[in-house]
């Protein structure tokens, strides 16, 4: 990256306070990709920059690069988040969270950026659990991951059968191949998978969804997703306390 001062549209993935006053956020560019920084003075109750660094926001930003983590010197609201009640948010932190964990710094990608801005304008608009699980396999498709779903990863025999998940191999695997620490991983979940994978969420078609099936298809989602980073998400830890607490 370039040591010189730019300006960049940028959807916000995370933010946290650091140290006393300032908050630090991570965020994907669209003509830098994704970049850490930190927002010095943004934790102040009158700093404007502190109003506008809210996780899922769409900005314009002024950051001035560093060794290490970039600083923010000036940012404008392109377009905020709908206000969100405690599960949209914890949705869309497991979007930003899969999306930090899968790119790599000063990556930018046009699809990417687009992919982000509209799941992340969505979550309140839409289902929130199929924004997110059809967010996070376009996320591994454009960071070419794509799930295998039509054949056999071992042998390329056409899928006609229920069979398996291989983390390893990452996609279908049939019976004959399966070594025993697949998952199961049945015609309609894979069905469905393939589905959420190409939907249009803006416009997305009338179609139902199975309870059996979404929960088959989120075991593997974030299984493979823990394999590809090789970092748990922390936020489905706090998905999980969450509904407990209000569902328990």
């Amino acid at each position: 990256m370039s040591s010189e001062v730019f300006q960049d549209e940028a959807v916000i993935l995370r933010v946290k306070n650091w140290q006393t006053a300032d908050k630090y956020a991570v965020c994907f560019c669209r003509g830098h990709g994704k970049i850490p920084f930190v927002a010095y003075g943004a934790a102040y109750p009158r700093s404007q920059s502190g109003r506008l660094v809210q996780p899922f926001a769409h900005l314009q930003v002024t950051l001035n690069p560093g060794r290490k983590v970039a600083s923010l010197r000036s940012c404008e609201s392109l377009e905020m988040p709908l206000p969100m009640d405690w599960e949209n948010l914890a949705y869309g932190a497991i979007i930003g969270e899969a999306a930090e964990n899968l790119l790599g710094e000063g990556e930018p990608q046009e699809e990417v950026f687009q992919l982000l801005l509209e799941a992340f304008r969505l979550l309140g608009k839409r289902n929130r659990r199929l924004v997110t699980d059809s967010t996070l396999l376009k996320l591994l498709a454009l960071c070419g991951l794509n799930p295998i779903l039509d054949q056999c990863t071992s042998c390329g025999e056409p899928v006609e059968e229920d069979g398996y998940f291989s983390l390893v191999q990452g996609g279908f695997l049939c019976k004959k191949c399966a070594m025993g620490d697949e998952l199961p991983f049945t015609v309609p979940t894979r069905d469905l998978m393939g589905q959420l994978l190409h939907l249009d969420l803006a416009a997305p078609p009338d179609f139902t969804v199975r309870g059996r099936e979404l929960m088959a298809l989120e075991k593997i989602l974030y299984q493979f997703i823990l394999y590809q980073t090789d970092r748990p998400l922390r936020s489905l830890e706090f998905l999980a306390k969450m509904e407990k607490q209000n569902h328990g």
